[in-house]
């Protein structure tokens, strides 16, 4: 790898608090700098180059007593890799390698870094150094060279605090003290232990298990101030040692683990910014309806903050703690606790924290205090302030003020990385706000207020829930595909769609996705009717179908970057870039990041990283409910493994459904929840995986009578088994499979159990638990129950009280940045991909001037003994097969667009993909590449038939017949389905253009009974109803005009002889003499100019010349000098003068053409008609009682053509992304 530029960052603004050590570099100057990679690399003393500086500060501190332990190495490389872009990992690796070789002046590093670093970006390098050198046990020497480093880095004191604070964490609290009371506390701080006193209460944890969590902005550091190892990011960490725990990594306490979330919901909490809250109301049979906001059956209130505070608003018989929660009790909790109904029904705490976190916080306005600020940056905000999600993308600072006597209040947008909206209207500057509106801060995420009510609701559009009510779907004229299927499905969950083939897996979750809606039945997300909410829950739905959607001829790098940006538009370029990095690490494909992505035959990717790759597009975007179609068929079941992992890895927290043929063991123990389809679509079994064997086992006993023999299931049982169970084959006496036919006539075996009764039993068995269900719940509420106490999993909607009392929020509409984003990006990508497209250009480069040899050659001839322009005979075909040229190559080039992307079209049809924006980009693309391959043409065409000064003209009528045909080619691709299908289509185009264009049959030759025009005024002369009039032969028939290429040859026959130099200067000079002759009175030097304007028009119809440069310059020297009056006696006689070589006429004067437009001038002005007529070639065109210039008409004719075609491409293509 080469090595890295120079890196010179843009100047930092003091006092920018919130950034991580690693993200002071701006990503955009981040993104710009690496790409010069070809700049040697300043020394490391020069300049501003920090990066450089600060590897070699971690190598010097890591050296510091001569050798170098695998702790420190270790410490060095995290921070290198978590806080900076893993793009360049390697490299800053490397040069981390070359740092450790020699001695580094830390003196001097310090200075230079004391000058470019805010007080911020110190105090995280102090932290972050410190941690370095205590790996290894911080020996005197090391902490005399630290005192030192931070005395010339400008922060002495500060560093004696946190040496000081992170230290004391070894000692021991007194009773009621806290640990904010000592010292100087540079750093926050959170201790969590089994016992008081202590910030976070976890009783399971042993005595000697204890940790301090410190925190500085992003920065978590933790030390084991226990006396038994804890792990940190899966590594051993003893006691009194420090690690950094980083943002996607977690800490485990014997047997409590709690991830970098965790820690920074209770750093939050400690500074009372934050605080979640939900009710419950218990149901009679120990279920739970879990609510954002106080109803009237609301039972309990659960409060969620360092711990858990939990308050009884009636009586009831549950307990938490041991502690009866009867009407005004008030119990404080541990995370670890149940809320324990019915004596047996446990509702875990923690469980509920993470539900509550998914409805949003709920804060209270204090009547003291009137002005609350709102960011999801803690380090903004006091205590008491309104702290959002840590998920909001970008940071946002509001101030909302309040009038409770009043009811209403106001916002101030502080800072914001995108536009806040209130309803739908942008918050620019102080906006009122009324009782009850919504404030939009993101994709999901939202504010109400209640004034009135003295409360402020943050509201997320997460997908809590997907519940399927009795399903049923038939396509026309064939079989059902899904019968009557009920189930449900939570957040967290990961469901495996199983079945036979055609069993409708795949058009169940084109159902569950909002991409077809079922004959019958409901899907319900949130309380919510799928198919009435369209518009607002297919965001966060995404489909992934079990093709490849995405371009091969992106590289995996900008497959992802696109996605991302089609999905999230308000993300910033760095941040999109931030999550592109994340996810290719998550995948797995980071080394792969620069490959193109390919073809399946192409094998640029594995199958796995293939599937890998088509699964993580959008798990980057903000989806909750992820649908997978067949994502492992086709690999090994290693690769199938890996996959579901990386599946589940990524879809954490959110609602997967993957549907696959037949699993294997260990990929079907990787799911929560088993849904079995048969044919027909019949649910035949909804419940856990090993739950499903176990029923199929019992079945099998039940149906063979083996019920009595076997009593256990074998525990090497897969799902092979319930497979064979499913289809036995039904026998005759001699045990032959019996035959029977199917639908469509084929022979198939006949099934001993049909799928109606699979479908019949599971039903009886759903209702044989449910009763038995409700029995074990009324005997337990009677006290006869002897049940131990068990964790259920409840399936009533926990949405439905929050449903019932609002609609889903509508989400924010797009910004103009954000829509520019949206086109730049569809543009982008449909440029890459044509550039990338290896046979187009090849076409491009080859097919243009191969037919304009080919064409050019066989058609260069003439009458004469001497080939010259003038006697050219071909000159009007050569111009009608460069137009078909121009729509053969526009239909060739676009025809199969629309089909290549049809997958990922779908795929991204939930994420309001701008279909305008895509054809947009799409024509962009191909009009760069049509222009291209006629200015070849033209070029060869041209210069072959020795065609002058008409190259601008040509090339016009030319691309716009091109674009004609890329227009109809891009149509054709959206009306068909395959590519085959599509170039078939193209001779239907071009062959009926080619004969009804009016070159190869001539209109006056052809067949008038086509014309329909024609035909009905015959019929009405022949009943006597119209008398007969003298219609011209060159009329153009009434379908004709249906031709493009009708319209663009006769505006380039009319081109070549009326807009070539010589006939063009003919008629300007002509102009101006005419404007001469209308002047009543003239001056002595108008009568001269008059006179020279006279005897110019004469010269330039005889002009001669030695070359042909030579006559064109004197034109247009004559024709200049003659529009600005500045024409003398001197320029004519030079002219003159020229009466050897070639004539203008012979140059610029095809005769051929000429003879075209004449014979239409004398059919148009024929005297014995009343008014001219229409003819093919005139040059004016007369409607509506005036005259048109045809070149106009045409040219108009052929934009609306256009536009009408492009209007039909956006209709077709729109109805078929929003067809359900």
């Amino acid at each position: 790898m080469p090595p890295p530029p120079g890196l010179n960052p843009p100047p930092l603004e003091p006092g920018s608090g919130g950034l991580r050590l690693g993200s002071w570099l701006d990503w955009r100057w981040w993104r710009d700098q690496w790409l010069e990679r070809f700049r040697p690399l300043p020394t490391a003393t020069g300049g501003n180059n920090m990066l450089p500086v600060l590897i070699e500060v971690y190598a010097g501190f890591s050296n510091l007593d001569g050798r170098v332990e695998e702790e420190e190495i270790d410490s060095s490389l995290g921070y290198l890799r978590y806080d900076f872009p893993e793009a360049i990992y390697s490299d800053m690796r490397r040069l981390y390698f070359e740092a450790l070789q020699k001695p580094q002046d830390l003196a001097q590093r310090a200075r230079e870094l004391g000058k470019k670093l805010s007080m911020e970006q110190k105090i995280l390098l102090c932290v972050q150094l410190y941690l370095l050198i205590s790996r290894t046990g911080a020996e005197q020497r090391q902490m005399v060279e630290f005192y030192l480093f931070m005395t010339n880095l400008g922060i002495a004191a500060p560093a004696i605090d946190i040496v000081y604070q992170l230290n004391a964490g070894n000692a021991p609290l007194e009773e009621g003290e806290e640990p904010s009371m000592r010292g100087g506390q540079p750093l926050e701080t959170l201790r969590i232990a089994s016992e008081q006193p202590c910030d976070v209460l976890l009783r399971s944890l042993s005595t000697d298990c204890s940790v301090t969590a410190f925190r500085y902005q992003g920065m978590v550091l933790l030390k084991n101030t226990g006396d038994i190892p804890i792990l940190v990011r899966s590594r051993r960490q003893p006691p009194g040692d420090f690690s950094r725990l980083y943002a996607t990594e977690r800490v485990v306490l014997e047997d409590v683990s709690l991830d970098y979330n965790d820690l920074i919901s209770y750093f939050n909490a400690k500074k009372t910014l934050s605080g979640t809250q939900l009710y419950l109301t218990l149901m009679p049979d120990g279920d739970a309806e879990i609510a954002p906001q106080r109803t009237r059956g609301t039972d309990l209130r659960v409060s969620f903050g360092l711990g858990v505070i939990v308050e009884a608003l009636r009586n009831t018989d549950a307990t938490v703690g041991g502690q009866a929660l009867r009407e005004g009790a008030i119990v404080d909790a541990s995370i670890e606790d149940s809320i324990i109904t019915q004596g047996e029904v446990e509702i875990s705490l923690r469980d509920l924290r993470r539900r509550a976190q998914e409805f949003g916080g709920q804060f209270r306005l204090e009547g003291s205090r009137n002005t609350y600020l709102v960011s999801n940056n803690p380090a903004l905000l006091e205590e008491g302030d309104i702290l959002l999600s840590g998920d909001t993308e970008g940071e946002i600072l509001l101030r909302i003020e309040c009038n409770y006597a009043q009811k209403n209040g106001a916002v101030e947008v502080l800072r914001s990385s995108r536009p806040v909206f209130v309803g739908d209207i942008p918050v620019r500057e102080r906006t009122l706000l009324h009782d009850g509106d919504t404030l939009t801060l993101g994709e999901g995420q939202f504010l109400r207020c209640h004034f009135s009510d003295r409360i402020i609701e943050e509201e997320r559009n997460t997908v809590r829930t997907l519940e399927v009510r009795e399903l049923s779907h038939r396509f026309d004229g064939r079989d059902t595909a899904l019968d009557g299927l009920s189930f449900q499905a939570r957040r967290g969950e990961m469901v495996c769609v199983m079945g036979p083939s055609g069993c409708g897996k795949s058009t169940l979750l084109r159902v569950l996705a909002g991409q077809l809606k079922p004959k019958g039945g409901d899907v319900v997300m949130n309380g919510l009717p799928l198919y009435s909410n369209l518009k607002n829950l297919t965001p966060y739905i995404a489909y992934i179908p079990q093709e490849d959607a995405f371009d091969p001829l992106l590289r995996v790098d900008e497959n992802l970057d696109f996605s991302v940006a089609v999905r999230c538009p308000h993300l910033r370029s760095e941040d999109r870039q931030k999550r592109v990095d994340a996810k290719l690490s998550e995948l797995g494909l980071v080394d792969l990041r620069k490959r193109l992505a390919g073809t399946a035959q192409q094998k640029f990717l594995s199958g796995g990283e293939r599937k890998r790759l088509n699964a993580g597009l959008d798990m980057i975007g903000i989806s909750d409910v992820y649908l997978f179609d067949e994502p492992t068929s086709g690999l090994s079941s290693k690769d199938s493994e890996h996959v579901l992992e990386i599946i589940r890895s990524l879809a954490r927290n959110k609602i997967v459904l993957c549907s696959i043929h037949q699993p294997s063991s260990r990929l079907l123990q990787m799911f929560d929840q088993a849904l079995l389809l048969d044919k027909g679509g019949k649910m035949v079994y909804f419940g856990p995986p090993q739950g499903m064997l176990e029923y199929f086992w019992r079945a099998f006993n039940e149906e063979t009578g083996q019920e009595d023999s076997i009593a256990e299931m074998p525990a090497s049982l897969t799902p092979d088994f319930v497979f064979d169970v499913l289809e036995t084959p039904l026998r005759d006496i001699s045990g032959d499979i019996i035959q029977e036919r199917s639908a469509d006539a084929h022979l198939v075996a006949a099934r001993r159990f049909p799928p109606n009764f699979w479908r019949d039993r599971f039903q009886s068995h759903l209702m044989l638990e449910s009763v038995n269900s409700a029995a074990n719940s009324g005997a337990a509420a009677s006290g006869t129950s002897g049940h131990t106490t068990q964790t259920i999993v409840r399936r009533r909607d926990d949405s439905a009280s929050a449903s019932r009392v609002r609609a889903t929020p509508r989400p924010p509409k797009h910004t103009l940045r954000e829509e520019t984003i949206l086109f730049v990006t569809l543009l982008k990508r449909a440029f890459l991909s044509k550039l990338r497209n290896r046979t187009n250009l090849l076409t491009t480069l080859l097919e243009a001037p191969a037919l304009g040899v080919l064409i050019s050659s066989v058609l260069k001839y003439s009458e004469e003994e001497n080939y010259t322009y003038a006697s050219a005979f071909h000159i009007p075909t050569y111009l009608f097969m460069t137009l078909v040229v121009a729509m053969f190559l526009g239909l060739t080039n676009s025809a199969d667009e629309i089909i290549r992307d049809r997958y990922t079209l779908n795929r991204e049809r939930n994420h309001n993909l701008r279909t305008f924006y895509y054809i947009s980009g799409k024509l962009a693309a191909l009009a760069t590449f049509a222009l291209i391959q006629c200015a070849i043409y033209l070029l060869i065409g041209n210069w072959v038939l020795e065609i002058r000064d008409m190259f601008f003209v040509h090339l016009w009528w030319m691309f716009v017949t091109a674009m004609t045909g890329v227009c109809l080619g891009m149509l054709i691709s959206t009306l068909v389905n395959d590519t085959r299908t599509a170039l078939n289509a193209i001779p239907l185009i071009l062959i009926p253009q080619i004969i009804l264009g009016g070159a190869l049959i001539k209109y006056e030759e052809m067949n008038k009974n086509l014309d329909l025009v024609y035909s009905v005024e015959r019929w009405l002369r022949k009943a006597g109803i119209d008398e007969e009039e003298n219609a011209s032969r060159l009329k153009v028939p009434f379908i004709c005009q249906f031709m493009p290429l009708r319209w663009s040859y006769e505006a380039m026959i009319i081109s070549q002889a009326k807009l070539n130099p010589l006939t063009r200067a003919q008629d300007l000079i002509d102009k101006k003499k005419e404007s001469f002759l209308r002047l009543k009175d003239m001056t002595p030097e108008q009568e001269l100019q008059f006179d020279l304007t006279k005897r110019a028009l004469a010269v330039v119809s005889g002009l001669y010349g030695r070359r042909a440069d030579e006559v064109s310059d004197t034109l247009q020297e004559i024709t200049r000098a003659t529009l600005e009056g500045t024409l003398d006696q001197r320029l004519v006689d030079q002219a003159m003068e020229l009466r050897k070589g070639t004539s203008a006429e012979e140059i610029y004067v095809n005769r051929k053409v000429l003879d075209l437009l004449t014979k239409a001038e004398m059919e148009r002005e024929d005297y014995r008609r009343d008014q001219g007529v229409n003819v093919f070639f005139g040059t004016v065109k007369r409607y509506f009682q005036m005259d048109f210039s045809t070149l106009w008409i045409n040219g108009i004719v052929i934009l609306l053509t256009l536009v009408g075609i492009i209007a039909a491409l956006e209709i077709a293509l729109r109805r078929q992304l929003t067809k359900v």
